[in-house]
């Protein structure tokens, strides 16, 4: 157990400021039982033993909770005991006892206890987990997680075959987590609120068309339409949003690692987030039916015709896949050119679409050319999505300001530093050279002059350590420079040819 204590304390899962509780097989009442062999007392009394330092332990830690500046607790377990805490009628307090604490240490334990452990806490405080190993005892303990991830390293690839995530040394799992965990789940919550609001703002435009014709089951737009809207029209700008998206750098990730709170806490898929882009998909659904509607509802086209359902439906169409992709737009924390070749591209592919579409289809035969050849057109195409979009603008515009998510302060922090990415992501390379790749740095860094001198100090191997020194760079010195600078020879001089 001693050992367990100071790995913890190696790993800062432990510090000095924390009060311990330890609950060992390793007392006097125990090693008495054991003495005198008998294994049903043996069972009995350390199922005792165990109960009591639970309950004793839970109050103390409930009595420091109580408190308002009191310490933080770590819990201190080994296998024997904990095999009795796991107990159906101990295993309530075990798990009271270890949500108190900040840091619970299970030392010497069976890979069946590594499991239930990990699915007590799953099952019991309805949390998400993760278990991260490196070899065969680790297996169960990594697929009865939420979250697996496996090392793989001398102990084989069993772990690494068992888990959802595989990495080759312990430290990037801060990189796994704090970056691309953070990242993923911003990406995960967007992606699936905007795919909530696209199609509720485009059910409800012709929800409110069924007012207008009693509920008789005409359709507002055109078949084709409506089945290449996911396909087509919205679907690449949300693809690419999903691969890109960075509210911040993965610096500034690691740097800021309260970042990684916002997912526990849920932030971006409660459902007052939710509720949110449910009223800006109801609200622009009423700006493009009954915006577009009454504007047309006069109007004629070149030949003196009034707009008809087919009109009035490409127009209320067009300004929908032009809105909800520059909807897109102003979710983007980080805009790439593909984000704009996407949005571009899915507008453009809607107006090739109906062009030829147009030149096929009975029912909307020619309707994108004569609506063009059309005042109301352009009018509705330039403030249709102006109007619809300007909710958005105001309440992104208030939150920012009063209620900014823990990224958006970063952002605001480091928006006149574009290249702090780089400089950090420089600096963390270099700290983790090898002796070799240091030397090799170090002599990179030196002056590309070609020396005037041929002598021995100058053209032996090894002279990187003196010019370095003297260019105040340290470059490790290797015995054999030595060994190679002795056994230099100078080249035999070619004769010279005989005169004649």
């Amino acid at each position: 157990m001693e050992t367990a204590i100071n790995i913890a304390y190696a790993c800062k899962l432990i510090s000095n400021e924390m009060k311990q509780f330890i609950i060992s097989s390793e007392t006097d009442v125990i090693r008495e039982v054991e003495e005198r062999g008998d294994q049903v007392e043996l069972a009995r009394v350390m199922k005792e033993e165990v109960k009591k330092e639970l309950k004793k332990c839970l109050e103390e830690a409930q009595q420091y909770f109580n408190t308002l500046s009191g310490p933080k607790l770590a819990l201190v377990i080994d296998g024997k005991c904990l095999m009795y805490a796991l107990d159906p009628s101990l295993r309530v307090m075990l798990l009271n006892l270890s949500l108190n604490c900040n840091s619970v240490v299970c030392c010497r334990v069976s890979p069946l206890q590594k499991a239930q452990v990990t699915t007590l806490v799953k099952k019991g405080a309805r949390k998400i987990t993760l278990s991260i190993g490196d070899g065969a005892n680790d297996v169960s303990m990594i697929q009865a997680a939420h979250v697996g991830v496996g090392i793989s390293g001398l102990e084989g690839m069993q772990a690494v075959m068992a888990s959802d995530f595989a990495i080759a040394q312990f430290r990037f799992l801060s990189d796994l987590l704090l970056v691309h965990g953070r990242w993923s789940y911003l990406r995960i919550c967007k992606v699936v609120t905007y795919f909530f609001y696209k199609n509720l703002t485009f059910t409800l435009t012709q929800f409110w068309f069924t007012f207008q014709t009693g509920f008789s089951g005409q359709r507002f737009y055109d078949d084709w339409f409506q089945s290449l809207y996911n396909v087509m029209f919205t679907s690449l700008p949300v693809i690419i949003y999903g691969l890109l998206e960075k509210d911040v750098s993965a610096s500034l990730s690691k740097k800021y690692p309260q970042l990684y709170m916002e997912g526990i806490r849920n932030s971006f898929f409660k459902w007052r987030v939710v509720a949110m882009w449910a009223f800006s998909a109801i609200y622009q659904s009423l700006i493009f039916y009954y915006f577009v509607t009454d504007s047309t509802s006069t109007g004629q086209n070149s030949s003196g015709k009034m707009f008809g359902l087919w009109d009035v439906s490409t127009v209320a169409f067009t300004c929908v896949v032009v809105t909800v992709n520059l909807r897109l737009l102003m979710m983007c924390n980080s805009m790439t050119r593909w984000h704009y070749i996407s949005v571009g591209g899915s507008v453009l592919a809607w107006f090739v679409f109906v062009f030829v579409y147009s030149l096929i289809r009975e029912n909307v035969l020619y309707v994108i050319y004569v609506i063009m050849s059309t005042f109301y057109f352009y009018l509705s195409f330039l403030l249709v999505p102006t109007v619809a979009l300007l909710l958005d603008f105001i309440h992104q515009g208030i939150q920012r300001w009063f209620f900014p998510y823990d990224y958006q302060v970063v952002q605001e922090i480091h928006r006149n530093e574009p290249d702090g990415y780089l400089r950090a992501g420089g600096l963390e390379i270099s700290n983790h050279l090898t002796p070799d790749e240091a030397r090799s740095f170090a002599i990179s860094q030196l002056p590309r002059e070609t020396s005037k001198h041929t002598g021995f100090a100058f053209d032996s191997p090894g002279y990187e350590s003196f010019f370095a020194a003297q260019q105040g760079v340290y470059v490790p010195q290797k015995a054999w420079d030595v060994v190679r600078r002795a056994s230099m020879r100078s080249k035999a001089k070619a004769p010279l040819p005989p005169k004649r």
